[in-house]
């Protein structure tokens, strides 16, 4: 299966988005075309970037002047139970890795949507420990300091401590307004931490558009909302702005 990695929409029949994106596929190295309308979705594997290295998806961002390593050390065994890899992202001390991994089995169906059977494991070399979430848990990411990790659920976005025994589930998507169903029903992905820490933006979908949100760390206060059609951001140095695309959002 492969993943929309625009608006990271897994159902591509719910996605609206055209990227071209490079994964490896079977061990090999290739660019997928998705080209999807909510209704349609097309996917041509096409060979090639055959050169090009893919060793993890990791989604944080260090502060401005940082140095960063030149090599993480490699893509983490798949962990037992799961069938392969989604995305890994390496803690800051390279000893400790969070992957999001499938497990066997049948597609989890929530709000008429389907979700491959994902979780998250932490792996420090010898252990790799199972973070107890729901089913459908993926995209984890490293808080700058290293002492806590996000990750995204089928009922939102949940902060744990990095020895995983404390837990908080900042993000409840199951409180929402009027009934659900599959197209007002929010996705989230990509969280990202702010530079201090203090707080985290994310990409929220519904199956008919995507836009980022941003969360008090301590109290799960919504902070910010862009505008719709929203798909690439990062976070600015200061941690109160955000820049999507040459456009800067500052946070209130």
């Amino acid at each position: 299966m492969v993943e929309c990695h625009r608006c990271y929409e897994r159902d591509y029949s719910v996605c609206s988005c055209e990227r071209l994106v490079v994964r490896r596929v079977s061990g090999t190295v290739k660019a997928v075309q998705t080209s999807c309308a909510r209704a349609l979705c097309i996917i041509v594997l096409v060979s090639a970037f055959v050169n090009t290295e893919v060793t993890g998806l990791s989604y944080q961002q260090p502060p401005d002047g940082e140095v960063v390593p030149a090599e993480d050390p490699g893509t983490p065994p798949v962990p037992p139970g799961a069938i392969r890899l989604v995305n890994f992202t390496w803690h800051k001390d390279k000893t400790r890795v969070a992957i999001c991994a499938e497990e066997s089995g049948l597609a989890i169906e929530r709000a008429a949507r389907f979700i491959p059977p994902t979780r998250v494991w932490v792996f420090d070399g010898t252990i790799t420990r199972q973070i107890a979430t729901d089913p459908g848990t993926c995209d984890p990411a490293w808080s700058p300091d290293g002492e806590r990790i996000a990750v995204v659920a089928p009922d939102g976005l949940w902060v744990l401590s990095a020895d995983l025994s404390v837990t908080m589930h900042l993000v409840d998507t199951r409180h929402t307004e009027g009934p659900a169903n599959g197209f007002d029903r929010r996705t989230l992905s990509r969280p990202l931490w702010a530079p201090d820490a203090a707080g985290l933006a994310f990409l929220v979908s519904n199956g008919g558009t995507s836009w980022v949100e941003v969360v008090d760390v301590r109290t799960g206060q919504l902070l910010y909302t862009s505008d719709p059609e929203t798909y690439d951001f990062a976070w600015g140095a200061d941690s109160r702005s955000l820049r999507f695309g040459s456009r800067v959002a500052r946070l209130p």
